[in-house]
């Protein structure tokens, strides 16, 4: 009798300390921000000024929710190779663990004008910071092109 009660108290415990942090391959950040990410609203204007320079006009808003159970702290953006390729956003408070859908949205509004085309930028990965310090770079389901 007391090996079923040990049992149920190690299921309990790790029940709770999964509630409480983010596991995924290569380790367990306690308290991080795990999100989903992606880019709504594109769109894609050209103008020509009185000169007849052809100006393109990229506006996008990218939304990130954060999946149950996950914590506050930062995310940042990243290509293939690990460089940062947007402004980092703030997860500002926890998503419950009893939700039964992501925390969110946490969007921001993206405005570039160029003379010419620009090139696509592949968000491939995500480094998340948790309030307390660690961090640990998670890859995206499917990459998120931005400019």
């Amino acid at each position: 009798m007391m090996w079923g009660k040990n049992l149920l108290l190690g299921t309990l415990l790790a029940l709770g300390l999964s509630a409480c942090s983010n596991f995924f391959e290569g380790g367990v950040v306690w308290g991080g921000p795990t999100v989903l990410v992606s880019r709504e609203n594109f769109s894609l204007t050209t103008e020509t000024d009185q000169n007849n320079n052809t100006f393109y006009n990229y506006r996008y808003t990218i939304v990130l929710y954060a999946l149950p159970g996950s914590g506050t702290g930062t995310v940042i953006l990243l290509d293939a190779a690990g460089n940062q390729v947007e402004a980092p956003f703030l997860i500002p408070q926890a998503c419950p663990p009893s939700n039964r859908d992501p925390c969110g949205p946490y969007s921001r509004e993206v405005a570039k004008r160029s003379s010419v085309p620009l090139t696509p930028v592949l968000a491939e990965k995500y480094r998340m910071v948790a309030a307390n310090g660690q961090s640990k770079v998670v890859d995206l389901p499917a990459p998120v092109e931005l400019y």
